[in-house]
């Protein structure tokens, strides 16, 4: 993608509750990914982000239904699944997606 086109988006989050839930594999990429949406949240004017810590990218959807329920306005979601020799990957990318999204539209 050459990002030609895309909006200059301007996000004020002082006073949104956020959640940013990330997994703890694959922390060499998770912790990059983590750092890059605290700076874009500060950036944003909020400072009182909660990090969820959860083991995989499988529990991502329950941790953001959680995050909802305890009150958050926004939730990143940030995890990593590295492609192999087994059918793993398809597995938990379908899995975190289809529940991540559910998570979306249960909130509404």
């Amino acid at each position: 993608m050459s990002g030609a086109g895309a909006p200059k988006l301007e996000i004020d989050a002082s006073d949104l509750q956020v959640a940013i839930v990330v997994t703890s594999w694959h922390t060499q990429i998770t912790d990059g990914l983590l750092a890059g949406a605290e700076r874009a949240l500060k950036a944003a004017g909020n400072t009182e982000y909660e990090i969820w810590r959860v083991p995989g990218a499988f529990e991502l959807p329950l941790a953001a239904q959680r995050a909802a329920a305890a009150g958050a306005d926004a939730i990143v979601a940030l995890g990593v699944v590295i492609q192999g020799d087994t059918p793993h990957f398809d597995l938990f990318c379908a899995s975190a997606t289809d529940g991540l999204t559910r998570s979306q539209l249960d909130k509404i």
